[in-house]
């Protein structure tokens, strides 16, 4: 697949590690991730680095998982997993089933004595790996964790290797928030038109750097708009706020649930309108999806809008940002991200003195080069 753009800051991060290039054939990649042409892009590089493509193993994410993408990937010969969809069942229930066995085919594929990286998107693959790491063969870990949700999964584990935090970097931070919620407000406008919302009137949960830059964007843009956190120890329900200010849109930003099952059937119970339910986390978690999804009418694709009565499940309830598509945000919006993987990935490569267990910051050399971009 032809991707034009030319990737200046990744190249920037090549050039710094170039001495380091090798063979590294005892060298093994394990990944789950977004299955984006960004991170195509990526996979490219680090092969190019000198892993070779039968040691790098991906696996991707059911909601954020383009076919295409796919397809590139093995007519390449990475080794791919491509989770298929249940609606059954929660993304994390099956998220976490997906990286056991993702993992235990992964031993089975490896020579030891080997260094392991593990590049997690979420924590789970990263758990499992600590989970089972005194029964992991003769090899070195190194973990690289890119969410703040993969961070609070872990950070009060007992982790019996170092793990590269990309998530708490002060860039991922400062500039990954208002990007993500620029995609998410396109998103939210595009749901609107499409569903003839005449009148939005929005309630945004969760008011941590991404809700409030979503909160901001409603409010720019004229639409009614409240916000509600826990955290701030609001006093109202949700259930309350929806009927006392008439909202038509939740947008969950909190990456945990919510509403219950209860809670959900309380509010379409006293609905005399639409009601659309937007994720903006990392999961289907905001919301109750599978009981919706058991209740509800839709194709069964996993990027169509549930619809149970005068409730909607945008996207069946998985992050509005992550429609399927080869790209989601554009390259230049998502290249810093992607940036400091990469050169996490390298550094965890070239360097064999990282025996530090937990924990560990960014390389400082990748974080300058990506700092100043």
């Amino acid at each position: 697949m032809k991707d034009s753009y030319p990737y200046p800051l990744l190249n920037k991060i090549s050039e710094l590690y170039e001495s380091k290039k090798g063979s590294f054939d005892q060298v093994y990649l394990l990944a789950c991730q977004h299955l984006l042409l960004p991170l195509a892009k990526m996979f490219g590089l680090i092969h190019e680095f000198g892993i070779p493509k039968e040691n790098i193993f991906i696996l991707g994410k059911i909601y954020s998982t383009s076919s295409e993408i796919v397809d590139e990937l093995q007519g390449k010969n990475f080794n791919i997993a491509e989770p298929i969809f249940d609606p059954t069942i929660s993304f994390d229930d099956q998220h976490a089933k997906n990286c056991t066995n993702e993992l235990h085919n992964f031993l089975h594929s490896i020579s030891s004595p080997a260094k392991i990286i593990i590049l997690d998107d979420g924590g789970a693959l990263l758990k499992v790996v600590n989970d089972e790491f005194q029964s992991l063969p003769n090899v070195q870990v190194i973990g690289i964790e890119q969410t703040s949700s993969g961070f609070r999964k872990l950070e009060h584990e007992q982790i019996h290797f170092p793990i590269f935090n990309v998530a708490r970097s002060s860039i991922k931070l400062i500039k990954e928030s208002p990007m993500i919620a620029d995609l998410g407000f396109r998103r939210i406008n595009e749901t609107i038109q499409s569903h003839s919302i005449k009148e939005p009137r929005i309630l945004v949960v969760g008011l941590g750097p991404l809700g409030n830059s979503m909160l901001s964007l409603s409010n720019s843009k004229g639409y009614f708009t409240i916000g509600y956190d826990n955290a701030h120890h609001d006093k109202k329900e949700i259930l309350d706020l929806i009927t006392e200010n008439n909202i038509n849109i939740i947008i969950g930003v909190t990456g945990s649930s919510i509403l219950n099952e209860i809670e959900i059937e309380e509010i379409k119970n006293v609905l005399t309108d639409k009601l659309y339910l937007i994720s903006m986390s990392s999961a289907d978690r905001e919301f109750p999806a599978i009981h919706i999804r058991e209740r509800g009418i839709s194709s069964g694709t996993i990027h169509e809008d549930v619809v149970w009565g005068n409730l909607v499940l945008v996207n069946n309830g998985f992050p509005i940002t992550f429609k399927g598509n080869t790209f989601e945000a554009t390259p230049e919006e998502i290249e810093t991200t992607v940036a400091q993987l990469y050169g996490s990935v390298l550094e965890a490569v070239a360097n064999d003195n990282l025996h530090t267990n937990g924990f560990i910051g960014l390389p400082e050399k990748v974080f300058e080069i990506v700092d100043a971009f």
